[in-house]
């Protein structure tokens, strides 16, 4: 359970929203180091005015259910949505949803007003659909047919994993640093990415391995074929206003 302090910040964070804001991690290609897109990070402004992780609030939310995690989910996806219109181009844009989401029934009714952005990725994790996969599958695929991508979030960690693979509706998949940050190191490490990969591809889903933060990790995933990465190496999560200026940059550059 979270402490009161933690629902009492999430209350805070609610009724005052200009504590609330979106950092964006760039994630590009991993052989060209082109900008594939950015995953929207969840971050809380203190009354200091430091910036942190809201990994508190965000946790008070989902124990708490209900009305206040549902319009946390909307105020992140209202705000990238708002972001991202006033980039130069458009990229993928990866917002993560939250389990909980899924309970209520309601989630495509939330996310509808969304669905004109073309590159709009919903990343969700698999504790999404534990409790109960068929009616989860059946949400998946609806959401699919309004446009937006899937990706499965820390894939590995949780449970059932193949199962998930072979069942839903899945465009990418995220390999988590646990893994990748051994590399290439890690005997054991080395042949679980070896193999997720290999596993991936065969079902034409790409792959972004998140906290590459090394050169030489970087080159077993281009050796191994994954298509996109993310992490300290090419990019800190930024504010919006410096994500669309790393864009501006980089088109000058192409265009030169």
């Amino acid at each position: 359970m979270t402490s009161r302090v933690a629902q009492q910040a999430l209350d805070r964070a609610l009724d005052d929203t200009d504590q609330l804001l979106l950092l964006y991690q760039p994630i590009h290609d991993a052989k060209s180091g082109a900008i594939y897109g950015a995953e929207a990070l969840l971050r809380q402004r203190r009354e200091t005015g430091e910036v942190r992780s809201a990994s508190m609030i965000t946790k008070a939310a989902e124990e708490r259910g209900g009305y206040e995690l549902f319009e946390l989910d909307s105020i992140v996806m209202q705000t990238a949505y708002e972001d991202a219109a006033r980039w130069p181009r458009e990229v993928h844009l990866n917002v993560n949803l939250s389990p909980k989401e899924f309970e209520g029934g309601k989630v495509l009714d939330r996310i509808k007003p969304f669905a004109e952005m073309k590159k709009l990725n919903l990343e969700i994790t698999e504790t999404s659909y534990i409790a109960h996969p068929k009616e989860t599958e059946d949400v998946l695929r609806a959401i699919k047919d309004l446009g937006f991508g899937l990706w499965l979030d820390d894939f590995g960690t949780g449970h059932s994993s193949i199962t998930h693979l072979q069942h839903f509706p899945l465009d990418g998949l995220k390999l988590p640093g646990a893994f990748v940050k051994p590399l290439p190191h890690d005997r054991r490490c080395l042949a679980i990415v070896r193999s997720l990969l290999t596993l991936a591809h065969d079902l034409d889903i790409h792959v972004v391995a998140e906290e590459v933060e090394k050169q030489e990790q970087l080159d077993f995933l281009v050796e191994h074929g994954c298509e996109y990465v993310q992490g300290f190496l090419f990019s800190r999560p930024m504010a919006p206003e410096a994500f669309a200026s790393l864009l501006e940059r980089r088109a000058s550059q192409t265009a030169r």
